[in-house]
């Protein structure tokens, strides 16, 4: 992929320039929705680890449309193809759990996620602190 994409640096997590385009390059809203994130990621990570733990389907599936929420806005790939990876395999599990289908690990596999959304925050506050604000 071209470096346009990301942050002008390796191993990036989301692209900063695929938020601006979309905000028709207002600063402002880019700066408020990267501290939005910020605040709320832990959250996020918290309820995901949360129902996780407790084998909540329905909270699990709520928590990874809320990251995938969250993560499109800075073209955040890497989380949000996890996001939906373990969304289908929740979607999935309800449908078999009904025929005895024993459950996934949900913390193992959520453990990945919450690192990446981690990782992604770290990005973001790096991004801010490089611009001052």
């Amino acid at each position: 992929m071209s470096e346009s994409r990301g942050n002008g640096r390796g191993n990036d997590f989301c692209s900063l320039e695929y938020l601006l385009v979309n905000l028709g390059r207002n600063q402002a809203a880019a700066d408020r929705l990267i501290h939005i994130f910020i605040e709320t990621s832990p959250a996020l990570c918290q309820r995901l680890e949360n129902a996780a733990n407790q084998g909540d389907l329905p909270a699990l599936r709520d928590v990874l449309h809320d990251i995938r929420s969250s993560c499109v806005l800075f073209s955040g790939t890497r989380c949000l193809d996890q996001a939906r990876d373990i969304e289908q395999l929740v979607r999935q599990h309800l449908l078999e759990s009904r025929m005895g289908a024993s459950a996934p690990d949900w913390v193992s596999m959520s453990a990945p996620l919450i690192l990446c959304l981690q990782c992604m925050s770290t990005e973001l506050k790096g991004f801010l602190t490089e611009k001052g604000s």
